[in-house]
């Protein structure tokens, strides 16, 4: 499958993102095919504050889970204390599953992930996504060589 990142421009970004919504049925907290391909962003971290991205590559039949894996980020600015990172490239390491939830803000995905080098031997945590397309800019986080 082809990677289909998240969108450049504020339009295409506000038109993905509406296509998403569409695809998402938050009574039955469902999902359609439309979302594979979709990127996810999560952040986390309490001295040190980290993003992880991940592609969706699979929707399950039911529609209640999905299939996802990690996704490299690029830093695209720095300043004193922070960076400035965005999804870049395509799916790496293993793929694993999150649920879908719904919420106020739309559409959310929980589970155990990889976030040390897509391999779940090297460690997993339980976080929830949100979208990548709903934002735009940058996602800010700690550089890491710095500490709070």
């Amino acid at each position: 499958m082809e990677s289909t990142q998240t969108p450049t421009d504020d339009t295409d970004r506000t038109d993905r993102l509406a296509e998403l919504l569409e695809a998402f049925d938050a009574d039955a907290e469902t999902v359609t095919d439309a979302w594979e391909g979709a990127v996810l962003a999560t952040s986390w971290g309490y001295g040190q504050t980290q993003v992880n991205f991940a592609e969706i590559v699979e929707v399950s039949d039911s529609g209640k889970t999905v299939l996802a894996r990690m996704v490299s980020a690029t830093v695209e600015t720095r300043s004193n204390g922070s960076e400035g990172v965005v999804p870049d490239g395509d799916p790496y390491g293993e793929s694993f599953r999150l649920h879908v939830r719904g919420g106020d803000r739309g559409p959310s995905f929980r589970g155990s992930y990889p976030f040390i080098d897509g391999d779940p031997e090297n460690g997993t945590r339980l976080d929830s996504f949100l979208p990548a397309a709903e934002k735009s800019g940058t996602y800010h986080q700690t550089p890491t060589n710095r500490g709070h």
